[in-house]
């Protein structure tokens, strides 16, 4: 166990994690709470050439990039190559580590961050671990020992929640985003899923050759997805604003009246926190499952809907459902309005202060934090 004390207070932060835009957008959402409302110094360390590279470059947050390969869903010859990076790994970022000093490390999931938790512990400095699923990850698993402690999306100890943008709270979804024009936002993840992609667009055919619903479709098909989705839409007849990859996908949830999305605890509680309805289409090949619990814990709660994805391409029932829900704003509402009180989603400013006040209370016990 990492047994280095939090600072009341920090002057330089880092941040590791990514592959993903649910590892990635929180470790963005944390490092700009922190140099917006704590003028703290700030890194990125991740993956150079990935997606948290892209995006850090394009926010101005210096990064530094630590090369590493994934174990999960590899063959042994994938995995012994990722084994060997390891070490590596931790050596650049000791470097790294001891170049910028800071005071507090926080890892925000992926296995990008498994060598600088390793060098932080190493070193001394005080690490937390981002774990929002129902199912904790590969990496946290692997890397608990080494840290200070784990944030988790609930509980009534110690800091909770997951980390978010875009400034204060939304307030409760009002009436009005229910009726009149109805926005329908598609989103299959930060890169998109193919299933998603192919089914939904016919489901929505099928939908408005049934319904005169005044409907606007917005849909993130992931970079890879963008031209298929967009000549899929075209070739239906259906108007749609398609997109490749939206870093401001969470402002557009507080503005839509229903929402078609995978079940990745960050799509799940950007969603929840806009106050937005949702059928949740879980990845079925998610580790542990993590998708469908976080998808059902929302189902349970009348916050929204589950379909399988192999029920995707059952086109008439899923417009049928869709009809169903959509031709009652109360219902929508409803749920919306559920979906805001569950949701595990805290302001990043927030979420952060509440890792440093854990730390005032700790040093006042005079005891070390635990897990």
């Amino acid at each position: 166990m990492n047994s280095a004390r939090l600072p009341r207070k920090i002057s330089c932060l880092a941040v590791t994690g990514g592959g993903t835009g649910g590892h990635v957008i929180p470790a963005l959402n944390i490092l700009e709470a922190a140099r917006r409302e704590l003028g703290a110094a700030i890194v990125y360390i991740g993956t150079p050439g990935n997606l948290e590279e892209r995006l850090a470059l394009e926010k101005g947050i210096p990064f530094a990039g630590i090369p590493t390969s994934g174990f999960m869903g590899k063959n042994l010859r994938a995995k012994l190559n990722a084994a060997a990076r390891v070490l590596p790994g931790v050596s650049e970022s000791l470097r790294v580590l001891k170049d910028v000093r800071p005071d507090l490390l926080v890892g925000t999931g992926g296995y990008v961050q498994v060598p600088s938790i390793l060098a932080a512990a190493l070193m001394g400095i005080p690490a937390f671990l981002l774990e929002p699923n129902g199912v904790t990850g590969w990496a946290n698993r692997l890397l608990k020992p080494f840290a200070a402690g784990v944030v988790l999306p609930y509980g009534d100890r110690g800091p909770t929640g997951i980390p978010l943008g875009g400034g204060p709270r939304p307030d409760r979804p009002g009436r009005e985003r229910f009726q009149g024009l109805l926005t329908i936002l598609v989103a299959g993840g930060s890169q998109g899923a193919r299933q998603i992609n192919r089914e939904v667009p016919k489901i929505l055919k099928a939908l408005l050759e049934k319904e005169t619903l005044p409907l606007k479709i917005v849909h993130q098909a992931g970079a890879s997805g963008e031209r298929e989705t967009r000549e899929l839409y075209k070739n239906l007849g259906i108007e749609a604003d398609v997109l490749g990859f939206d870093p401001s996908l969470s402002a557009r949830y507080r503005s839509c009246a229903l929402t078609i999305a995978r079940a990745g605890a960050m799509t799940v509680a950007e969603i929840t926190y806009a106050g937005t309805p949702a059928f949740y289409v879980p990845y079925p090949l998610a580790i542990g499952d993590h998708q469908r619990i976080n998808a059902e814990s929302v189902h349970r709660a009348g916050g929204g809907w589950v379909w399988s994805d192999a029920s995707l391409t059952e086109t008439s029932a899923r417009a049928k459902e869709l009809s169903a829900v959509l031709r009652e704003p109360d219902r929508l509402r409803e749920a919306g309005d559920r979906a805001w009180d569950l949701s595990p989603g805290r302001p990043a400013g927030e979420w952060l202060l509440s890792l440093l006040d854990r730390g005032e209370r700790v040093k006042k016990d005079g005891a070390t934090v635990s897990k």
